[in-house]
């Protein structure tokens, strides 16, 4: 009896260290990079080139990011580098006058960047299947352009205090190596009298080292 009882303890201390093992390799400085779509809402921009109908450039645009961080227990900070690809949108309108025909375009483009202070909570940290909630404060770099013909190009440029919240689940394959999937929204402040806001939802790949 007393040589099951030992050997039955020793397999619970053997199963606690290897466990207590396997959740500290989860944990330490890590890179991450990210790919996925973003969208942004323009709100009512003020077009400043043309009074009649707003250009369109609210469509999906691609964004990646890499980030390098640390992970402690069920928390993860870390600082990262958003990269958006450029929205734009044209339009030719015809006039017709008393002698000849009028061809104007009008064009606009739409660009940010990012740099951002993230805090992640993991919610069942060392389990192979992790929901987590994010937010993140930092400076988005803004870029709104409006081309006319016959008129000044007009630029706007704006450096952009930002906060994100959101939220994914993270697959771990091994303890050290996980898949990220999630969502983020962001608020990027104003620009050309407009409220900027940002919808993203993307995946990503994150090494523990």
């Amino acid at each position: 009896m007393n040589n099951k009882f030992l050997m039955a303890a020793s397999a619970l201390a053997i199963s606690l260290c290897l466990a207590n093992e396997a959740f500290a390799s989860c944990d330490g400085p890590y890179l991450a990079v990210r790919g996925g779509v973003a969208n942004h809402t323009l709100g009512d921009k003020d077009e400043n080139v043309a009074t009649d109908e707003k250009l369109d450039i609210d469509d999906n645009s691609t964004m990646f990011s890499g980030a390098i961080g640390y992970r402690w227990g069920y928390f993860r900070f870390e600082a990262e580098y958003v990269y958006r690809e450029d929205t734009e949108d044209s339009q030719t309108k015809v006039t017709q006058g008393i002698a000849n025909v009028f061809v104007t375009q009008r064009a606009a483009e739409f660009s940010s960047e990012s740099y951002m202070a993230n805090v992640y909570w993991d919610l069942s940290p060392y389990t192979m299947f992790t929901p987590y909630v994010s937010a993140g404060l930092g400076l988005t770099r803004l870029e709104y352009t409006f081309k006319n013909t016959g008129l000044p190009t007009v630029e706007y440029k704006e450096d952009n205090f930002t906060w994100s919240v959101g939220g994914g689940l993270s697959a771990q394959v091994t303890t050290r190596f996980n898949i990220d999937v999630g969502y983020r929204y962001y608020d990027m402040g104003e620009i050309a009298d407009g409220d900027i806001h940002n919808h993203e939802v993307y995946g990503g790949v994150r090494y523990v080292f």
